[in-house]
């Protein structure tokens, strides 16, 4: 759960960040130096949205942002915001609230293991790790418990399962739910912006579906059945 790290607004995803990550970031923002001082105001994202935020920089001017299908060294790729292979995000955009300056900010954040990435350039712009370690920590108590690797087969067989249920029921606008977060998760890495992933088959995630229905030749009606989700797994 992250209900607990102080976000900008509900749109700010951290579900997607590394269970480690989030460990630091909650013992970063229960110091008293930083508590009430800082907020987060951008975190996880998809593929999708990685994809709009740079198209609108490069276009329109926006705030600069990676290219969403860049390859850095050691496999990793567009924006440390972006999903990783390993199914994480790895980097957070902090919001200075007052009352400290963002050298401070950046200085005990360091302590914690979260490093500022372009220090002066991008000041609130912070990740635990680098393409190939974590980043030392002098402050952050970091949990025992091991993360494994994705479970492929067993995500095989879960989006199998789904798919039978959402064959018998299908997916569509006012739907909730589990499924309603994997079809948004999974839309969203391929490009199809469906907003947060919150269970919630709104106006946005409908679009969204349509959208891909349009692109593979299938009915568009924006109401996700058998054939739509197995298409989106091929």
């Amino acid at each position: 759960m992250t209900d607990d790290l102080p976000v900008t607004s509900n749109r700010v995803d951290l579900t997607q960040l590394h269970p480690r990550f989030v460990e630091r970031l909650r013992q970063f923002f229960a110091d008293d130096r930083i508590t009430g001082r800082v907020q987060i105001v951008s975190a996880g994202r998809s593929y999708a949205e990685q994809t709009r935020l740079f198209g609108k920089y490069k276009h329109r001017g926006g705030n600069l942002a990676a290219d969403p299908d860049r390859v850095m060294p050691g496999g990793w790729r567009g924006s440390w915001h972006m999903e990783q292979e390993d199914g994480y995000c790895y980097a957070v955009d902090f919001r200075n609230g007052g009352g400290i300056t963002n050298d401070r900010i950046n200085d005990i954040a360091t302590e914690y293991g979260i490093v500022p990435t372009i220090k002066h350039q991008e000041w609130w712009h912070h990740q635990p790790r680098n393409q190939y370690e974590w980043f030392e920590s002098a402050c952050a108590k970091d949990s025992t418990t091991y993360y494994p690797p994705v479970d492929w087969a067993a995500l095989a067989r879960l989006v199998e399962e789904i798919g039978r249920q959402v064959a018998a029921s299908p997916l569509r606008r006012g739907a909730r739910g589990f499924a309603v977060e994997i079809v948004q998760r999974r839309l969203g890495a391929l490009g199809f912006d469906t907003g947060p992933a919150d269970e919630v088959f709104g106006r946005k995630t409908r679009r969204a579906v349509k959208g891909f229905q349009r692109v593979k030749g299938l009915k568009v009606d924006g109401v996700v059945g058998g054939k739509t989700w197995r298409v989106m797994w091929l």
